[in-house]
């Protein structure tokens, strides 16, 4: 199995299975405790959308047929799991939170040693700030501890995160966090002439959306022999499209090697 770093370059949205539920909200999938990810199929199905326009001639080795010819491909695609959420902060810019959960599921699917790390401590990656309160908003955390991302057991983080702006948090308080930074945007529709009671807009709903910035863990094997695995692995690595809304700037993400 091989894992991959998968970034958010713009805000994606992939909808949740109960967003027919939800009235004017289309939030963003989790699973049962509510923690984000991206299905393997939704990553499959934009990678195929993405290589039947650049490598037509690989698309049923790689993914498998289609409609009567259904068959399995040559790759076999995972879910993406979280690893670091980006928390904006007015004025000091992007902050990059974790927990030891989602660290050691990265250790775990990566074939490394978990992580020894105190889970009920506040740790972060800044030693200036090193036993002082920091605000994430309206989040309080008092007394963080310093903890060099370099040293010992590493943190693993992609080269375009800067290590000195890391947070990790108990596994309690990361949905608070992840809603924080959860990318919310309000689409509207609008009349041609006002209603009769004045109103220009309809059909106001809001869109959930993982941030620009969110770090996750994605990993792919194969089946048998893979044909032209230098062109696979070239695709891999491009920019694709990734859930809905990609025509109102949705949905580009990259995919790198760990």
């Amino acid at each position: 199995m091989t894992t991959e770093w998968l970034i958010c370059q713009e805000p994606v949205h992939i909808g949740g299975a109960d967003s027919s539920s939800r009235g004017n909200n289309n939030p963003i999938f989790r699973l049962s405790d509510r923690t984000p990810a991206i299905p393997g199929s939704s990553l499959r199905g934009a990678l195929r959308e993405h290589a039947e326009h650049t490598h037509a001639n690989f698309v049923n080795h790689w993914f498998g047929g289609q409609d009567n010819a259904i068959s399995p491909g040559a790759i076999a695609l995972g879910w993406g799991w979280p690893v670091w959420w980006p928390v904006h902060v007015l004025g000091y810019g992007n902050w990059w939170v974790s927990c030891l959960q989602w660290l050691n599921r990265f250790q775990q699917l990566s074939q490394q040693s978990p992580l020894n790390l105190d889970r009920n401590k506040v740790l972060i990656t800044d030693n200036s700030l090193n036993n002082q309160t920091v605000y994430l908003r309206w989040l309080k955390l008092e007394k963080v501890q310093y903890r060099n991302p370099n040293e010992g057991q590493k943190l693993p983080v992609p080269s375009s995160i800067p290590s000195d702006r890391l947070i990790i948090v108990p596994d309690t308080s990361i949905n608070l966090l992840v809603d924080m930074g959860l990318v919310r945007q309000p689409r509207v529709s609008l009349f041609d002439q006002p209603d009769e009671k004045g109103n220009l807009v309809k059909n106001l709903f809001g869109v959930e959306g993982f941030p620009p910035g969110a770090v996750f863990l994605t990993s792919w094997t194969t089946r048998g022999q893979v044909q032209n695995v230098e062109d696979w692995e070239k695709f891999l690595h491009d920019e694709h499209y990734l859930g809905g809304l990609w025509s109102v700037g949705f949905g580009r993400i990259l995919i790198e090697k760990i």
